[in-house]
């Protein structure tokens, strides 16, 4: 499933803390903003304890400039930040982008217009999903472009998963469990079946939700990783596929409607940090892989004879 290709350098960007989350912005009249967020642990000594602290930096992308076309338009300076996603359809007429913070918040920025002094991430509304935790990852209930019913799940190192909605502009929790024994590293909605959640933890165990039953149990526990269970994606071109990744260095094709085996395993020599099925291309899938990299994994005969 693997391809190789041949790549190059356009531009290095020093952005002095860890990176460890980039996102470009799916809505179409900012198709040209990339967000980046970054993680720093400050080591304690014996009079201060450890902190994390973070920065958020919002560039555009200059099409067809051969020097620099990486434009630092803003950084803002915040918690450290774990995971970050942008809505993927427009919220009152503005693009908004979820932070999952180490201060175990969930914050929303929203896009200002690009004629109103440039364009800039502005505070929209923030909520703690608990206290003594880091909040992990998110991801919008609007990856097939559904703005009806938009909401935000969100996993935590206390092994919990929140769903919240929007509330104009504020945050109003829907529903929070305790998904897994240890750290909940992903949480991701089935992009088909909004009401249908997954959660991957340092159990080892990749679970799957229905809100509508309530989370007193999950649909189905899987333990085929054989480490902690660090990525899920949904497919947003073909109903029921789903896509995870863990610290054993596999990645994992799925066929929600079995998920007694996967469709497909694939090594790739470093833990899975991150999945993202291409945005129009259906079988191509990005792999984040910890000390090797990033893949593209071709996918077209692992699903070809589904129907």
């Amino acid at each position: 499933m693997a391809s190789r290709s041949k790549t190059r350098n356009l531009q290095v960007f020093d952005t002095q803390l860890h990176a460890d989350a980039v996102e470009w912005c799916p809505v179409s009249a900012n198709h040209d903003l990339l967000a980046c967020g970054t993680y720093q642990l400050q080591a304690g000594d014996e009079h201060a304890a450890s902190s994390r602290t973070g920065r958020l930096y919002l560039f555009e992308f200059r099409r067809g400039t051969q020097v620099t076309p990486l434009r630092e338009l803003q950084r803002l300076e915040t918690a450290a930040i774990l995971d970050l996603k942008w809505c993927h359809v427009p919220l009152a007429g503005r693009a908004v982008l979820g932070v999952a913070a180490a201060t175990g918040e969930l914050q929303l920025y929203a896009l200002s217009d690009r004629q109103v002094g440039g364009r800039s991430l502005q505070t929209l509304s923030s909520m703690q999903v608990g206290a003594e935790r880091l909040a992990l990852s998110l991801d919008w209930s609007t990856g097939r472009l559904d703005s009806s019913d938009v909401r935000v799940v969100c996993s935590d190192s206390a092994g919990g998963v929140s769903v919240l909605a929007l509330a104009d502009p504020a945050l109003l929790t829907l529903s929070q469990w305790t998904a897994h024994d240890y750290e909940a590293w992903i949480s991701a909605f089935s992009y088909w079946d909004t009401q249908l959640v997954y959660s991957g933890g340092d159990d080892c165990k990749l679970k799957g939700w229905d809100l509508r039953a309530g989370p007193s149990r999950p649909t189905f526990t899987s333990k085929r990783h054989s480490m902690g269970v660090c990525s899920v994606h949904s497919s947003p071109h073909r109903e029921h596929i789903l896509a995870t990744g863990s610290y054993d260095e596999q990645v994992l094709l799925w066929d929600g409607r079995n998920m007694q085996r996967p469709l497909s395993e694939s090594p790739v020599g470093g833990g899975v940090w991150r999945l993202k099925w291409h945005p129009t291309e259906q079988h191509l899938l990005l792999a984040a892989c910890m000390h090797n990299d990033f893949h593209i994994l071709h996918c077209q005969q692992a699903l070809g004879h589904l129907t």
